[in-house]
C-alpha cells in the first residue's frame, strides 16, 4: 500500500518541498516521498524514515501505510545512512569498472566473428558462465588486448566445433598466462615465483578451473561428485609433476575433450597423443592431386602395421615412466627416417621394454636411405623384414664392430639388397688385428 496522502503532504511541507538529497525544488522537478532506509533493509514507514526526494534521486524503494499522523524531523542518522549507502554504491561501481571494461573487450573481439551479414548476422553462442571464466583470466593478469589474437586463432580453426570455440579460447588463454608468468620470473631474475605465492595451489586451482569450464555447457555441468573426484586426482600430483605448470593446465584441458574425471588418465592420454602425433607429423609425405580436379590425397605415409607397432611401443615406454619429452624426440627422429622403431636417445635398459635394438635401428635407417637414394623407390615391407632377419644372423655369427655393420648396411642399400652379410667385410676388425703386437719366442 502507498503512503497516505496526508502523511505525504506533511513530509513535503516539512521539507519545504525541497529534495533532501540534491536540493532541487518544485516545480522544477517532480517530487516524491522516499524511504531513506529501504523497507527491504529494515526501514520503517515512520516519518523519521520518510524524506522528500526528486524523481531523479528517487531509487524506487517500496512504500507502505503508516499509522502515525504526526510528522517528526527526519533523524540525522537516517540521512547519514542514505549518504553512506550512496557512497557505497559509487565505490562498488568504481570497483566493477575494470571488470566490466575487461569483459566488454573480450565480447567485442568475440562478436567480430559470426555468420551472415547485416540484420541477419548471428554471433557464435557463449556458455552461460562465460563471464566468470573471463574474469578468472583478468585476475590471472592476462591483458585484454591479447583476446583479439586468441579469438582469431580459435575461430580460424575449422576443426573446432562452434560449441567448443570458447573452451578452445580458454585453453589458449591459459597457455598465454603461463608464458606471461615465465616472462615475469625472468624479468625479475627469479627462477621461482615470489615466496609469498603458493604456486602449487595456484596451478591446481587453474587446472581445476580449466577442467570445470571445459565441461560446463548450457545443458550440462560436472556433478559435485565428479568435481570432487577430479580435485582428488589433482591433489595426488607429486611435487615433481608441478615443475612444468603449463603441462598440468594442458592436461586438465585435455580431460575436457574426453570427459575424464581423473587427471592421471588425462595426462596419460595427452602424453600418448603427443608422442604418436610427433611420429605421424614427422613422417615425410607427398600430395597426389589425382586425376580429378577435386581429388587428391597424401601418399607415402606409414602403413597400418607400422602405426599399430608404434602405438604399442609408446604404451610400453610410457608405462616405463620415460619422460614424454624424450619420447617425443625419439618419435620425431623415427618419423623423419620413415621408421617405426622408437629408440633415439633412449638407453638400452629403457629399450628392453619394447625389444627394439638401437644399433639394429640405426643400421636399418642407413640401409633404407641408401636404398631409396639408389633407385628413388622405398623398400617393400617384405624387403625390410628380410633385412632385419639378416641383422639377427649377424648376431649369431659372432662379434663385429658396429662401424662395419653400418657400412655393410649402406652398401647393401646401394645394391637394393636386403641381405647385408655379403657386404660385411669386417674392415675395422682386420685393422685391429693388424695393429696388435707380434710376439716372438726368440
Amino acid at each position: 500500500m502507498a503512503v497516505s496522502k496526508r502523511l505525504r503532504y506533511e513530509v513535503l511541507r516539512r521539507d519545504n518541498h525541497t529534495c533532501r538529497y540534491c536540493g532541487a525544488t518544485a516545480p522544477d522537478v517532480p517530487l516524491r516521498v522516499d524511504h531513506v532506509t529501504p523497507v527491504a533493509l529494515g526501514g520503517t514507514d515512520t516519518p523519521n524514515n520518510l524524506v522528500t526526494s526528486c524523481e531523479p534521486c528517487n531509487s524506487g524503494k517500496s512504500s507502505a501505510t503508516v499509522d502515525s499522523a504526526l510528522v517528526e524531523n527526519v533523524a540525522d542518522d537516517a540521512i547519514r545512512w542514505a549518504a553512506a549507502m550512496q557512497q557505497a554504491a559509487d565505490d562498488l561501481l568504481e570497483q566493477e569498472k575494470p571488470k566490466l571494461e575487461y569483459r566488454a573487450g573480450f565480447l567485442k573481439e568475440w562478436n567480430r566473428w559470426g555468420y551472415g551479414e547485416g540484420e541477419d548476422r548471428k554471433a557464435i553462442g557463449l556458455p552461460d558462465d562465460w563471464k566468470a571464466s573471463v574474469e578468472r583470466f583478468r585476475i590471472a593478469g592476462l591483458p585484454a588486448w591479447v583476446w583479439r589474437e586468441i579469438v582469431d586463432v580459435a575461430m580460424g580453426n575449422g576443426k573446432v566445433l562452434d560449441a567448443n570455440k570458447f573452451k578452445y579460447c580458454c585453453g589458449i588463454a591459459w597457455n598465454k598466462v603461463g608464458v606471461l608468468q615465465e616472462t615475469a620470473r625472468r624479468t625479475v631474475g627469479a627462477s621461482r615465483p615470489p615466496a609469498n605465492l603458493d604456486m602449487r595451489h595456484a596451478v591446481l586451482e587453474a587446472a581445476f578451473a580449466v577442467w570445470h569450464c571445459g565441461l560446463t555447457t548450457n545443458e550440462d555441468a560436472p556433478t559435485p561428485q565428479q568435481a570432487d573426484e577430479f580435485r582428488e586426482s589433482l591433489a595426488a600430483l607429486a611435487e615433481e609433476d608441478l615443475t612444468e605448470p603449463e603441462l598440468v593446465v594442458q592436461a586438465a584441458q585435455h580431460a575436457t575433450y574426453f570427459g575424464l574425471t581423473s587427471f592421471a588418465e588425462a595426462r596419460r592420454h595427452m602424453d600418448y597423443d603427443a608422442v604418436v602425433s610427433a611420429w605421424n607429423s614427422a613422417w615425410p609425405t607427398t600430395w597426389d592431386p589425382g586425376d580429378e580436379p577435386w581429388g587428391g590425397k597424401l601418399v607415402g605415409g606409414p602403413t597400418d602395421h607400422q602405426s599399430k607397432w608404434v602405438r604399442e611401443q609408446v604404451e610400453k615406454l610410457l608405462d616405463a615412466k620415460i619422460h614424454v619429452r624424450r619420447l617425443v624426440r625419439a618419435a620425431t627422429h623415427a618419423g623423419l627416417h620413415k621408421s617405426a622403431r622408437i629408440y633415439h636417445g633412449l638407453s638400452d635398459t629403457e629399450l628392453e621394454v619394447t625389444g627394439v635394438s638401437e644399433w639394429q635401428s640405426k643400421a636399418g635407417e642407413l640401409w633404407r636411405v641408401a636404398y631409396t637414394a639408389s633407385g628413388m623407390v622405398e623398400p617393400t615391407e617384405e624387403e625390410t623384414a628380410s633385412f632385419f632377419k639378416g641383422l639377427q644372423r649377424i648376431v649369431a655369427l659372432g662379434e663385429f664392430y658396429l662401424a662395419d655393420v653400418y657400412q655393410a648396411a649402406s652398401a647393401a642399400g646401394c645394391y637394393q639388397d636386403p641381405d647385408l652379410i655379403p657386404c660385411l667385410t669386417q674392415h675395422l676388425s682386420v685393422f685391429e688385428a693388424a695393429a696388435l703386437p707380434v710376439w716372438s719366442n726368440s
